[in-house]
């Protein structure tokens, strides 16, 4: 070999291959989420329906509800589709999640994935900036793929523990349709010694009160404006890391020895980034203070004793399948619904109260800001002074 020749990299050929095979896949996006989610709801269980006694004891409890929420006064006043229950299965949640939400999960894919974009690349190994060069490779061919099957797994693991179609709080299209997954019903009733048509009933208040206040235009606006920054916010994140990563290993040899992947893990947060995620906990905050409103009025009378309630909510929150899924989107289940009770109890009592926000889910100037929603009386303060 003459001295100005580079030494060949015994897993050049390998890489090469590699590459080769990644592009001759062609893998759909689309595609991969459903294999994984597939792989997640591999179960007999998450596939057949529950028993048609079963389904239609739900459904009579489903009627009821509707029938209970028509006196709640403030329920009347919001527009949007009536409502129906579809009896589903895990799959069919993962399904709706799937088709429902796939713009933001498209941003979420682009985002894991560091915003690489899958294509062709010529890897030249042998120089000193081997490593990095692999390193960029990789993640530009694999990154969207490994992104879009994580996304398929977390969707399937998460369908396996929802309890309807509005479990997240998160904005699925407004249709005339509400799944409630009766198989998970009975294994939280089970778990937390509550009877099922307890559980099934406020369930269904609960898919009712959210789906109508999710269907209001300045709910549906703010929750697309403060999902897109956060998914944005968190792409540029992860690009910075595997930036920071590419750079340390071309600059300094022994970078790997050095390495410490929780440092490059924690990324500076703007003002700008902490002053949006505020507004997305406020947003999903408001929508819960709504079912904490109308619990309120007709709860006690419906079910006497609700402590059971919070039992339920605290196993929720304990899932990790529902806690993994909100998180990724910036949503902190537990902080929301504590956030939620406190507002709600702070509005009970005050009718003026509970009609301006009714209003401010068509009017933003009225919307409670993340200070506002902590203290009632900052947002009575500023409904004064405005007028």
């Amino acid at each position: 070999m003459a001295d100005s020749e580079e030494p060949i990299n015994p897993f050049q050929f390998m890489m090469d291959d590699i590459m080769k095979a990644i592009g001759a896949a062609n893998v759909d996006p689309q595609g991969l989420r459903r294999q994984f989610m597939g792989l997640a709801l591999g179960n007999d269980a998450a596939n057949e329906l529950p028993a048609m006694s079963e389904r239609n004891r739900v459904e009579s409890l489903f009627d009821l509800a509707s029938r209970h929420l028509e006196t709640v006064g403030f329920m009347s006043s919001l527009t949007g589709p009536s409502r129906r229950l579809i009896v589903e299965r895990p799959v069919d949640i993962a399904e709706r999640f799937l088709d429902g939400l796939k713009p933001y999960l498209d941003l979420l894919a682009s985002a894991l994935s560091g915003g690489a974009q899958s294509g062709s690349m010529d890897l030249a190994l042998g120089s000193e900036a081997d490593f990095a060069s692999l390193a960029a490779s990789l993640s530009a061919s694999l990154g969207p793929m490994f992104s879009n099957a994580q996304i398929g797994s977390l969707v399937g693991h998460y369908a396996l523990s929802a309890l309807g179609s509005q479990d997240l709080l998160l904005p699925l299209p407004s249709v005339g349709e509400l799944g409630i997954v009766v198989a998970n019903l009975q294994r939280v009733a089970r778990a937390v010694n509550v009877p099922l048509d307890e559980l099934a009933l406020y369930w269904s208040m609960r898919e009712l009160v959210v789906a109508r206040v999710m269907a209001q235009p300045v709910i549906l606006d703010r929750f697309d404006t403060e999902l897109r920054l956060y998914l944005l916010d968190l792409k540029a994140d992860t690009t910075r890391m595997m930036e920071s990563f590419a750079e340390g290993a071309m600059s300094d040899p022994n970078f790997l020895a050095n390495f410490d992947p929780s440092a490059m893990l924690q990324q500076s947060t703007s003002p700008a980034q902490v002053e949006n995620v505020a507004q997305l906990q406020t947003t999903t905050a408001i929508v819960e203070s709504f079912v904490e409103l109308a619990m309120a009025q007709i709860g006690p009378g419906v079910f006497g004793s609700m402590s059971w309630i919070d039992t339920v909510n605290q196993y929720l929150d304990e899932d990790p399948g529902r806690s993994v899924m909100a998180s990724v989107f910036g949503v902190d289940l537990p902080e929301v619904r504590v956030r939620a009770e406190r507002f709600a109890r702070e509005l009970a009592d005050s009718p003026d109260d509970v009609v301006a926000l009714v209003a401010a889910l068509s009017d933003p100037t009225g919307f409670p800001s993340p200070e506002e929603l902590d203290n009632a009386s900052l947002w009575r303060l500023r409904r004064s002074v405005d007028g």
